[in-house]
């Protein structure tokens, strides 16, 4: 069967490599590879990769692509979503580490914008998630935990696909 897979890929020598090789292992055809190196954003650079394989196979080469590198979207269906969040409070007192250290257990904290207007006031931050589609309810879940924890503010976006 032929696959459409889409990813980003971080932007450095060797990261398509380490896609391709899992396609190779499980002797899959690679039919066509896209590498949209004009649409490089936040440091990831976009790639299509069409394969020729079985779905015994295909579920081990997404397994490993996933370890590597964010698979968006395979045959057309998202697997990838994006979300913008906005924190207000004390977001670098509550220890701001801690709180992407929790989001990346589930999701990836791609960007982190932070505004500190005075140390004695609130600040706030906007974070770009990535996270994947079956894990967004326990992400929004983990949010409101860390919210209620850090007397926090999240203000989520309407989900964004990528």
């Amino acid at each position: 069967m032929r696959v459409s897979i889409d990813i980003e890929l971080n932007d450095k020598p060797g990261e398509l490599l380490k896609v391709l090789t899992p396609i190779s292992k499980y002797k899959a055809n690679i039919i066509t590879i896209i590498h949209s190196r004009e649409e490089i954003v936040g440091g990831r650079v976009p790639i299509r990769l069409v394969i020729d394989t079985d779905k015994e196979k295909l579920k081990k080469i997404l397994e490993e692509i996933e370890k590597v590198a964010i698979v968006k979207k395979v045959d057309g269906e998202e697997r990838a979503i994006y979300l913008d969040v906005v924190v207000i409070g004390h977001v670098v007192d509550t220890d701001v580490k801690d709180t992407i250290d929790r989001i990346n257990e589930i999701g990836l904290v791609e960007d982190l914008d932070l505004i500190m207007p005075h140390p004695d006031k609130e600040s706030s931050a906007m974070m770009k998630i990535i996270v994947k589609k079956e894990n967004i309810k326990k992400l929004c879940r983990l949010l409101k935990e860390i919210e209620k924890e850090k007397n926090l503010l999240f203000i989520k976006s309407a989900l964004v696909k990528g």
